[in-house]
């Protein structure tokens, strides 16, 4: 028996080893506690409330000691008049919270998803109190008092919020509040949810173990004992072992061994979670339909409808053209810092690949050596040697990809899609990874504002973010993103 099997078989770790599966807290006096994984996922969720409600009453102060002593308007109207009618828009607040699932911990299509939903939130809750002061005839109120409430109320529950998840991922790197999660079954995706996991503890799943139906030689002659001794060897760890949540990678298993699967994971409390096999082949949104009361399932053939895709490129036109004009000056002083800084051409050209596998010429500030072009294609690392003094910083706040804009007047590119790669590298695609050249390549994309570069050592969690943009693609989803760039690209270091 190997050590890692020790390890998770010992007493120690089916009680929770304390450190991983419970939380150990020092009081003053010398006193612990030890809570639970669970309870600690309770408190967090606590905290959210408790700073969703801190951040709402101190904006309901703040705008009032804004309104009337700061703008000093000529008329007064004491605080108590508000009380009743900010309780009613505090509770609104939460209970959108709620039906926003904001005081649940998932995973985020985009990091800013949250400050979005809040913002949304917080317009409509800002609406419900005026309808609510119209309806019992209220006069004797500020409306820019309620105004101020509202859009101080978006700014310090998204800060409070930012602030409180930072707290809650450090917990988490450290062991508070996780999941133990078991990874079985084979295929692609097992194995990149388990490098995410495993890459990403702040999410708050810790792996204990992954067990791969390739570990027992499974053949189509031999499935029936090989999916049973899969379900035996599972089903012996989480009988012996604190198992919260099981990951099934099925690549090929009937209804019957889900099932089996199933009802084990209800008699012990245990969450179970399926990756279904058409995960690499098929992943485009579902319409359900019938047709004589039989359910059928379509397949959506455009990730945008036309209308959507002229709004798209009205958008990028609107902002491209502007923003060239506006940083013409600036792309000049760049190229002329080129120039000095090394011999060669300030303008890179390169030929990608776009949409529908149509090659076009994109435009970049040259950031290498020139004798980097007679090289094989291959991805820029950190402290890359082919790079340049200048190239260096353009890169890290992402200012070469600025000719880009161009290529979005041009049509060839849009503002936000996923980012064009060499004909070396679409030639490597599997068949799901072709998904990337349905839409139009962009200057920045979902996979970008999440901090996953160019300089990540599998390209399948970037193509994954891809693929993603495209299933859910919609005007609003470009604004995030777009809106998130803007926020995040000063601060991450790229090499692409």
């Amino acid at each position: 028996m190997t050590n890692e099997q020790n390890k998770f078989k010992s007493p120690a770790f089916r009680r929770g080893s304390l450190h991983k599966s419970r939380a150990t807290i020092w009081f003053a006096r010398g006193v612990n506690l030890v809570l639970s994984n669970a309870t600690i996922r309770r408190i967090f969720v606590i905290n959210r409330l408790i700073v969703d409600l801190t951040a709402l009453i101190f904006s309901l102060f703040l705008a009032y000691a804004f309104r009337y002593y700061v703008q000093n308007p000529p008329f007064y109207h004491p605080l108590s008049i508000y009380y009743d009618n900010f309780a009613v828009g505090v509770m609104v607040w939460i209970l959108l919270f709620v039906r926003s699932d904001l005081y649940k911990y998932k995973a985020q299509l985009c990091k800013y998803d949250q400050f979005f939903t809040v913002l949304g939130n917080g317009v409509l809750a800002t609406l419900t109190i005026f309808a609510y002061m119209s309806l019992i005839k209220e006069e004797r109120y500020a409306r820019l008092t309620i105004i101020y409430f509202g859009a101080f109320g978006i700014f310090f529950v998204s800060f409070g919020r930012f602030l409180l998840r930072k707290l809650h991922n450090k917990l988490r790197k450290k062991g508070y509040g996780v999941r133990n999660v078991l990874i079985a079954g084979s295929g692609k995706s097992g194995e990149m949810l388990e490098n995410k996991i495993r890459n990403h503890p702040e999410l708050g799943y810790r792996m204990v173990k992954a067990i791969r139906s390739g570990d027992f030689n499974s053949s189509s002659n031999h499935y029936s004992e090989a999916i049973n001794r899969l379900f035996e060897e599972i089903f012996s760890f989480a009988e012996n072992n604190r198992i919260d949540d099981i990951i099934y990678v099925h690549a090929r298993s009937y209804k019957e061994d889900i099932m089996k699967l199933l009802y084990f994971c209800e008699d012990r409390k245990i969450t179970l979670t399926i990756v279904p096999n058409l995960f690499e082949i098929m992943t485009k949104k579902i319409d359900f339909t019938e047709i004589g009361n039989i359910p059928l399932m379509k397949l959506k053939e455009r990730p945008l409808e036309k209308w959507q895709q002229y709004v798209k490129r009205i958008i990028d036109l609107a902002l491209a053209i502007p923003g060239f004009l506006i940083l013409f000056p600036f792309m000049v002083l760049v190229w002329i810092c080129i120039k000095i800084d090394s011999p060669g051409p300030g303008i890179f050209k390169q030929e990608r690949i776009g949409k529908d596998g149509k090659v076009f010429t994109m435009y970049k500030f040259r950031s290498m050596q020139v004798y980097a072009a007679s090289l094989p294609p291959t991805r820029a690392r950190t402290n890359d040697p082919r790079l340049t003094r200048v190239g260096r910083l353009l890169r890290k706040y992402s200012i070469d990809e600025i000719p880009q804009l161009y290529n979005v007047i041009n049509g060839e590119m849009a503002l936000v899609g996923p980012r064009p790669e060499t004909a070396l590298y679409v030639d490597q695609y599997t068949s799901w990874q072709r998904r990337r050249l349905e839409t139009k390549p962009g200057v920045t994309g979902l996979a970008q504002v999440n901090g996953v570069r160019g300089n990540i050592d599998s390209v399948d969690e970037r193509v994954m973010y891809d693929i993603e943009y495209i299933e859910n693609q919609s005007i609003s989803l470009d604004l995030k993103i777009l809106f998130a760039t803007l926020l995040v690209f000063p601060f991450q270091i790229k090499a692409e």
